[in-house]
């Protein structure tokens, strides 16, 4: 069963990579519901790819042949819904 209120739980996910382990290690979360938006260097627009197309190693995401790094993830989207946005930590 999937929690309540997806939007809850990634309010206290401050960082990419640690959106990206609740999304992993949750149980409770399904895979297939979410996906990941990031920033496109050459066309400067968002590309959204599903989150078990990609692959997490270290600090970049590998999808296909690319190797995007983590600090281009502009959003993580659950059934189309963003629930989690790149925020500016001071």
């Amino acid at each position: 069963m999937i929690k309540n209120n997806v939007h809850e739980i990634f309010k206290k996910e401050v960082m990419e990579k640690d959106a990206l382990n609740r999304i992993k290690w949750d149980s409770e979360l399904n895979k297939n519901d979410f996906s990941v938006c990031y920033l496109d260097r050459i066309s400067k627009r968002l590309i959204e790819a599903k989150y078990n197309d990609l692959l997490i190693d270290g600090d970049f995401l590998i999808i296909e042949d690319k190797f995007i790094p983590l600090h281009r993830i502009r959003e993580i989207r659950y059934k189309g819904r963003v629930v989690w946005a790149k925020r500016r930590v001071d």
